[in-house]
């Protein structure tokens, strides 16, 4: 198996253990919004996902919950090697583990995914080393921007 398979076979469980687990007594402090030119390029993330709500929420805790795993495995595991492993990722297990929200909320997979989505705006799109921190930021600011739309 690919590692890349792995890493989207552990990310989709992440992402169904962050929207389906229970309220937690003390929520945890709102993140920092992303910087304006961030803002601006996560800005269609959000305007694609207005008026769907719950689609933003499961949206917003799967890219927090990947963005820390994007954090962890470039403190030491390394799945993630290139650009081209994230894209990967993107492709498998966001695409599958969302099907019906990217199906029900038209232009959400451009949005974000596309040639000219917010994670090809914001890391590029040559196939390079991964920056961890930047990739992490940038599915942090996606996570951002669908909270926003939850709103």
């Amino acid at each position: 198996m690919k590692p890349t398979t792995v890493v989207a076979a552990i990310l989709i469980v992440v992402g169904l253990v962050a929207v389906w687990r229970p309220a937690s007594s003390s929520p945890e402090p709102a993140p920092q919004p992303p910087d304006a030119a961030t803002q601006a390029i996560v800005a269609r993330v959000t305007q694609t996902l207005a008026g769907h709500p719950e689609e933003a929420q499961q949206l917003a805790a799967f890219y927090g919950a990947a963005a820390d795993v994007v954090r962890r495995d470039g403190a030491g595991a390394k799945v993630l090697k290139t650009t081209a492993d994230l894209r990967a990722f993107g492709q498998r297990a966001v695409t599958l583990r969302f099907q019906g929200a990217f199906a029900k909320v038209p232009g959400l997979s451009e949005a974000i995914h596309g040639p000219d989505g917010a994670l090809a705006r914001l890391l590029g799109l040559e196939v390079s080393q991964l920056d961890y921190g930047k990739a992490a930021d940038a599915l942090d600011a996606i996570a951002w921007a669908c909270r926003e739309a939850a709103r």
